[in-house]
């Protein structure tokens, strides 16, 4: 995955928040966006686990 994709996929996440936001229907099931927010915290959560362990300093 590219720097590009991520950017794509934050902005088409970004449009489908602000269209939820502005309709009084919102046209993404509130299970769809729970699961894309899991997937993200997941992502998150292993590329903070992918983190070095910090070195004590003296």
């Amino acid at each position: 995955m590219t720097m590009t994709d991520l950017s794509d996929e934050r902005a088409a996440k970004r449009d489908a928040i602000r269209k939820a936001r502005n309709s009084t229907k919102p046209t993404v099931p509130a299970d769809q966006v729970l699961a894309l927010l899991d997937a993200d915290l997941a992502r998150i959560q292993a590329a903070i686990d992918a983190l070095p362990t910090p070195r004590p300093t003296d």
